[in-house]
């Protein structure tokens, strides 16, 4: 496989896991701890500001690693809503660093030894004691420092960013990122795709969704409201229509998966909690019309879900 191609895939790959998983096991960052205060300053000091200045001249100059080191040791010194900001630009620059760091990985020697070396699933740390050969070590102790874990699908190992490294950050910050964090660590720890397929349960998709709608009704404001909107979308896009290797209705009878099944009436039971919840009013409306044409794709099932849920806005 061609490293253009290699590229690519974990491209895609990492946008699918942004934005439906998310987000897979992994190890805690080895930097400096945070600072002994429980919680961000409330007013802003002299030192304090010098901090934030610094740290987000560093995120802009600096590799991602230095940064988060930086933002890790001095989180205390900075007010709430100072630190809120820092950890919203941490996560944006290791989106950012995300491309090089994954080019690295496909150097010449590296992905070969990675291919011999990684066990699916496995943290970072693990990877790193197995690992003999110095260039790697060095390869895989920065993508660790910079906040990201290794994860592989379709043939290649790759970096995503381990969410897990900002809990540690939490007590600094607004609820609404806190609350972010949380859904995100969710999603890292356990992918919902792999390899154009499902790997975890309906419900389960059901049940991430209904976090994401409590998100917005929470915190309809918040700087990561877009990100959650988007991944709603596309929780409606998969209850819908499912996925390339596991699709909603299945290729051979055109009829619904059993287990889809279970998870919608399983989901809508409670009477109670659909009228509270915009997703599942949704989801009810379309279980009633599998329903009425027995589980099967028609042509009004499939003329109802792309009006409902449209593949293209």
């Amino acid at each position: 496989m061609s490293k253009s191609k290699k590229s690519a895939i974990a491209a895609i790959l990492a946008l699918i896991l942004s934005i439906q998983t998310g987000v897979i096991a992994s190890a805690a960052p080895a930097s400096e701890p945070l600072a002994d205060s429980s919680a961000a300053s409330s007013k802003p000091t002299a030192f304090g500001n010098a901090v934030y200045n610094k740290a987000n001249k560093l995120l802009k100059d600096s590799d991602v690693a230095y940064a988060k080191s930086y933002i890790t040791k001095h989180i205390g010194s900075v007010t709430k809503y100072q630190a809120t900001m820092l950890i919203l630009k941490l996560e944006n620059a290791m989106n950012d660093a995300l491309p090089a760091k994954t080019d690295k990985v496909y150097t010449i020697g590296i992905q070969d030894k990675l291919m011999n070396l990684y066990k699916y699933g496995e943290p970072i740390n693990t990877t790193i004691s197995k690992a003999k050969d110095e260039t790697l070590r060095k390869v895989l102790i920065n993508l660790r420092d910079s906040g990201y874990r290794l994860y592989t699908t379709e043939g290649v190992i790759f970096p995503i960013i381990d969410y897990k490294t900002l809990e540690p950050y939490k007590p600094y910050i607004n609820k609404d990122v806190q609350a972010y964090i949380d859904i995100m660590v969710v999603e890292s720890e356990k992918p919902a795709v792999s390899d154009a397929a499902l790997v975890i349960s309906w419900s389960e998709v059901i049940d991430r969704g209904l976090s994401l709608e409590a998100f917005l009704t929470a915190y309809p404001k918040s700087n990561r409201a877009a990100d959650m909107k988007l991944k709603l979308r596309f929780t409606e896009l998969s209850l819908f229509y499912g996925y390339n290797n596991t699709p909603l209705i299945k290729y051979e009878d055109n009829l619904l998966d059993p287990e889809v099944r279970q998870a919608f009436d399983k989901a809508l039971k409670n009477s109670d909690a659909v009228s509270k919840s915009a997703l599942l009013k949704k989801l009810k409306a379309w279980s009633d019309v599998l329903e009425s044409n027995k589980d099967k794709l028609t042509q009004e099932v499939e003329q109802y879900r792309a009006k409902a849920v449209p593949v293209v806005d």
